[in-house]
Parts: structure tokens; C-alpha cells; sequence
């Protein structure tokens, strides 16, 4: 009964970890909006997220935009992600380009005018560069996966 009793005790504590944890690492800064997935979206990878347009709990959604060479928000930002999180990159410019995610070797291209979107675990730990690849400087922003 004992050992019963210790597993209970250990699976409610890391239940209230894992909560504690989840609830922790969404302090608003890694969601970037709830955007909506645009036409013409093109994605690497088969998508192991939710299709709606609301992210998942324990889904980061990071938007992107280029327009007249300018990155916006800052590319001089790092978006923190705990390791195992899944991420979704959308990304919108006013030039093709391609989008390369270092470290995980994920690329997609991006129409002029239209939107791609990137999706993937974030199972590597360590700090990420998210650039596009003809535009100078190209980088769009860190990804650290912690």
C-alpha cells in the first residue's frame, strides 16, 4: 500500500509541475497573435499542429513580416520556447524569398506578397537563427530553445 501510495504522491507532484511549468513559460511574450493562415501558405513539413486558427496550449505562434527591406517586429528579438514546445513560424513579405530555420534545417518559400509558414517541434536545445536567405541582413529573429 505504501508504494501505492508514493506513486500517487509522485505522479500528482509532476502533474503540478508540468502545470505550474506550462503556465510559467506563457507570460505573453512567445505568442505573437492568433493569426490566421493565409493563401498561398507553404510549409515544409507535414503539420502536427491543430489546423485551427487559435494556437494549442502548448503551441508558439511567432509572426513575421517584410516589407520595403524592414523586418518587423525587431529581428534583434529572441523568442524563447521550451524544448519539446511546437512551434509555428508564419511569415508574410513583399519579396520571394526563402525562410530557413538553422539548426533544424527547415526551409519554405515565400511568394512575393504572400505568407509561408513553418511548423515543427522544437526538440534541439540551443539558440536558432530564422532568416530569409537573398535579403540583406536576412535575419528575422532567434529562436532559443531552452
Amino acid at each position: 500500500m505504501r508504494s501505492a501510495n508514493r506513486i500517487a504522491a509522485s505522479l500528482a507532484t509532476l502533474i503540478t509541475l508540468t502545470v505550474v511549468a506550462a503556465a510559467c513559460s506563457d507570460n505573453g511574450d512567445n505568442h505573437e497573435g492568433h493569426p490566421s493562415t493565409p493563401a498561398g501558405t507553404t510549409s515544409t513539413q507535414p503539420s502536427t499542429l491543430p489546423t485551427s486558427d487559435s494556437p494549442a496550449p502548448n503551441e508558439t505562434v511567432i509572426e513575421v513580416s517584410v516589407a520595403d527591406g524592414r523586418v518587423s517586429p525587431s529581428p534583434d528579438r529572441r523568442v524563447e520556447v521550451p524544448r519539446g514546445q511546437l512551434v509555428r513560424i508564419v511569415v508574410s513579405s513583399d519579396v520571394a524569398d526563402q525562410i530557413h530555420v538553422h539548426g533544424y534545417d527547415l526551409e519554405a518559400a515565400v511568394d512575393a506578397g504572400g505568407a509561408a509558414t513553418l511548423e515543427f517541434e522544437a526538440d534541439q536545445p540551443g539558440a536558432f537563427e530564422v532568416e530569409l536567405h537573398d535579403q540583406d541582413p536576412g535575419l528575422l529573429f532567434t529562436l532559443l530553445v531552452r
